[in-house]
């Protein structure tokens, strides 16, 4: 029976190198820019009164809980506290049914913004991110 197998390529032989903790906190870092482009889009989605409450306030929950996780565990407690507020407001917006333009949420917005461009060495928005109804 003739031999089927293909050889194998170099590269799929390699064993990629060992991260460390301190190179995933630096991707997490770069990836910050992202996040920051992210929350600006959800909170442009509180600012459309043709959208909902309920999901709008829903995706801002998950997305500031996703982030607080990481911030604590890259060790980045200003991050991690600003979005534990914006989670808690989403959470309580969410539960009251409240409008869009919930006070507590907007401050927790800009609270959040204000760190993540902090850590992006961004500049600060010229603007409040969640636009006034």
């Amino acid at each position: 029976m003739p031999h089927t197998e293909r050889p194998r390529s170099a590269g799929k032989n390699c064993v990629p190198p060992e991260l460390t903790y301190e190179d995933v906190r630096q991707s997490f870092l770069l990836r910050l820019g992202s996040e920051q482009t992210r929350l600006t889009a959800l909170a442009a989605a509180l600012g459309s009164p043709t959208d909902a409450p309920a999901p709008a306030f829903g995706d801002l929950e998950g997305f500031a809980h996703r982030l607080r996780g990481a911030a604590a565990i890259f060790d980045f407690p200003e991050l991690r506290d600003a979005s534990r507020a914006l989670e808690l407001a989403a959470n309580t917006a969410l539960a009251e049914q409240a409008p869009l333009n919930e006070p507590r949420v907007r401050i927790a917005i800009g609270s959040l913004v204000a760190k993540l461009t902090l850590l992006t060495g961004g500049s600060p928005p010229a603007e409040d991110p969640l636009p006034a109804h």
